[in-house]
């Protein structure tokens, strides 16, 4: 068998074969030939456009026998009305790239499974070529009918680097995938979303859920946004702010009773986690301390039986949601403990968001979920430079991306 035609079965380059192989001091040098006569643009496809030129190019392949491949070709330079002086398409490496699809997709698939110090001294190229490899191949295989037919979906932010800087994802919660992020978490970031939609891609959105967050709501009820769609505030951030209220009752009761420097306020400090944690999932060991608060602190029994009943609304039947929270919010509001005074005044402002999470039943826990898988790949790179970055691993490892290994 001849050489070349070895190494035309090894190398599959769609639209070419192998002319010459040669070594090199640093590689092994790989001469193709187009198969095909006619050029075509790389940037739009047209055919039949006037040759300016022809220079010979390289590509860097996956490594034969852990030498490095190079393949190199020479292209005709066209010029295109549309899009000015380009190379002809060539169909083993995607337009301006210096690697090949083969060697693209098997970096951006180890990216998707490894920190990329490790995908750097595996494929030998630099940490920045790792970073453009991936924004490459995600701007290709990123469905471009993932923002059709949105009915349900969830926003929330991502912290990345050191002084807390934030993206804004926004997910699908049918599919459970991301299908949108950008810098930021103000209105503005969530408005430049609905920029980006058509009125059809409006119009599907049903409901918003969110974190109570302002920016967040007055972006989707504004007129360039959804303002038909249900906003729904996340039942685990109302609980939170519930929490947050029973918390502060105990602090205040603390700092009432003599702080540690009392038995009273020694007592009051260490029944935090029994006032906080669900009855249902304590010991009886861990329910004797609500017991002795029953008996003898009674507005922290109060704040504890408000932030039960707050928690208890997620679980009744929806049609006694509306009756039971006015209930409660009447109850909270004459409670004379002002965190929960404060937090009936919070949830009147949000009630129908709070009622409407009830009523569709979804929540931003998928999302949450979606936050780890986001952060993994902050945590392994030890943080990104930019933004942009950031965003083309959250979409490989997160939206949905499937990337076939070369040659299976």
């Amino acid at each position: 068998m001849r050489v070349t035609t070895a190494y035309n079965r090894m190398l599959e380059l769609p639209g070419a074969w192998v002319r010459d192989v040669a070594f090199g001091e640093q590689a092994m040098i790989v001469t193709v030939a187009l198969r095909r006569k006619k050029p075509i643009c790389s940037g739009c496809g047209a055919r039949g456009l006037p040759i300016k030129d022809q220079r010979v190019r390289r590509w860097r392949h996956l490594d034969v026998g852990g030498v490095r491949c190079v393949v190199e070709c020479p292209i005709r330079r066209l010029y295109c009305p549309g899009c000015g002086d380009l190379p002809e398409m060539v169909e083993w490496a995607r337009p301006g790239a210096r690697y090949t699809r083969d060697f693209d997709d098997l970096t951006a698939w180890l990216a998707q499974q490894m920190n990329q110090t490790q995908v750097t001294k595996l494929m030998r190229i630099a940490w920045e070529t790792v970073a453009t490899i991936v924004a490459r191949v995600v701007t290709e295989r990123l469905p471009a009918d993932r923002l059709d037919g949105l009915e349900l979906i969830g926003v929330d932010e991502v912290s990345y680097g050191a002084d807390h800087k934030f993206v804004t994802c926004v997910a699908n919660h049918e599919t459970g995938g991301i299908v949108w992020a950008a810098k930021g978490r103000n209105a503005a970031s969530l408005q430049a979303f609905f920029d980006g939609l058509t009125d059809a891609q409006k119009a599907s959105i049903r409901a918003v859920s969110i974190d109570m967050s302002a920016g967040y709501e007055n972006a989707i009820r504004s007129e360039r946004g959804v303002p038909h769609a249900q906003v729904v505030f996340d039942p685990f951030h109302v609980c939170q702010l519930g929490s947050r209220a029973v918390d502060q009752v105990r602090r205040d009761e603390y700092n009432r009773h003599g702080r540690s420097s009392t038995g009273e306020g020694k007592w009051i400090k260490g029944a935090r986690y029994s006032l906080l944690k669900d009855t249902a999932k304590q010991t009886p060991k861990q329910l004797l301390k609500p017991a002795e608060v029953v008996l003898t602190n009674k507005p922290m029994y109060r704040a504890f039986l408000l932030y039960g009943e707050l928690r208890y609304l997620y679980k009744i039947p929806k049609h006694e949601a509306a009756e039971r929270l006015d209930a409660w919010l009447a109850w909270a509001s004459r409670s004379r403990l002002k965190p929960f005074v404060k937090l009936a005044r919070t949830i009147r402002k949000h009630k129908a968001g709070v009622l409407a999470a009830i009523e569709i039943g979804i929540s931003n826990g998928r999302l949450e979920a979606l936050n780890s898988k986001v952060r993994l790949p902050s945590h392994r790179a030890y943080g990104f430079h930019s933004a942009d970055a950031l965003i083309a691993m959250i979409y490989l490892c997160c939206a949905g991306i499937t990337i076939p290994l070369p040659h299976r």
